[in-house]
């Protein structure tokens, strides 16, 4: 399947000319047509294709040995070295570095998070009633729109397993969690912005100045360029990866760096509601949970490797 980064606001040209009898089947059929780049599976949820392409992954930041010398530097009047990859991010965290082209393949991303009313779908399908303890049900006590939380990235892989399972003949896709190099090309969507989707945190996420202090509904926010979501603030959101403490040695081929899994725990991205710093928002944060880490904070985003 071939995806391109842009698609039409309109399927036909505004100067076509075309027979009323047409004209009312057409519109007959964009009424009633997924938006093109879109895909909608058995269970309601909402896939954006997102194009194959590259870009630089992490932040640039002066590594720790150079900042020493150049406190040396400064002191005897020398000029400071700056960092290879250009002018360093002051936000920017050890773990998010080294900055480095990545290439990712065509794949497709749940538009949102995944919601309180799809897991629910989710529990009734499999008889998971052991999930719905007390701590559970006061961590998603919100509207079924809101993202579900209080869920593991062992939960998270069981849903995308149920998907498979229940998929119809006709979705010839697969589910899974995104790989971290795929949660952030598709986060940055073409751009450099310190968010996923611009520079202002508040418009595109809710994070503790305007989160209100519990998960929101998705969608509330401004998207970013490939139509996605929450991808900054509301939730952290478990992928596939295993969580190293930097970029050395990770793949460039944007698929899940999963080794050393038995010692590390998962990444986290997106950060959430709660934290009260807009830089733990940024496209490139990341941080870290065991696979059975369980608490309000913490939901998912599913991707789909789509084939004709």
């Amino acid at each position: 399947m071939t995806r391109t980064a842009f698609y039409p606001r309109s399927l036909f040209p505004s100067d076509l000319l075309l027979s009323p009898l047409l004209s009312f089947a057409l519109i007959c059929l964009v009424a009633t047509a997924t938006h093109a780049g879109e895909f909608t599976n058995h269970v309601g949820m909402r896939f954006v294709d997102i194009p194959a392409g590259k870009f630089l992954m992490g932040s640039c930041k002066l590594a720790e040995s150079a900042r020493d010398e150049n406190r040396k530097r400064s002191f005897i009047g020398l000029k400071p070295l700056s960092p290879e990859c250009g002018a360093s991010d002051p936000n920017a965290e050890d773990s998010e570095t080294p900055q480095h082209e990545v290439h990712v393949g065509a794949f497709q991303m749940g538009r949102t998070e995944v919601t309180l009313g799809q897991f629910k779908k989710f529990i009734a399908a499999t008889g998971r009633l052991r999930l719905v303890n007390d701590k559970f049900m006061r961590a998603n006590a919100y509207e079924d729109n809101t993202p579900v939380v209080w869920v593991s990235w062992t939960d998270a892989q069981a849903f995308v397993n149920w998907l498979n399972k229940t998929k119809p003949a006709s979705d010839h896709g697969t589910y899974r969690l995104p790989s971290e190099a795929e949660w952030e090309f598709a986060c940055r969507a073409g751009g450099r912005h310190d968010y996923c989707g611009g520079n202002n945190a508040s418009a595109v996420g809710w994070f503790y100045e305007n989160g209100g202090w519990h998960p929101r509904e998705v969608a509330g926010k401004q998207a970013n360029g490939f139509g996605l979501y929450d991808m900054s603030g509301n939730v952290d959101e478990w992928v596939q990866d295993c969580y190293h403490d930097s970029y050395y040695g990770a793949p460039v081929d944007g698929g899940a760096w999963v080794s050393a899994c038995t010692t590390a725990g998962y990444v986290l991205r997106g950060s959430s509601w709660k934290h009260y710093q807009a830089k733990y928002t940024r496209a490139a944060y990341r941080s870290e949970g065991s696979a059975k880490l369980l608490n309000g904070l913490v939901g998912f985003r599913v991707a789909r490797s789509a084939r004709p």
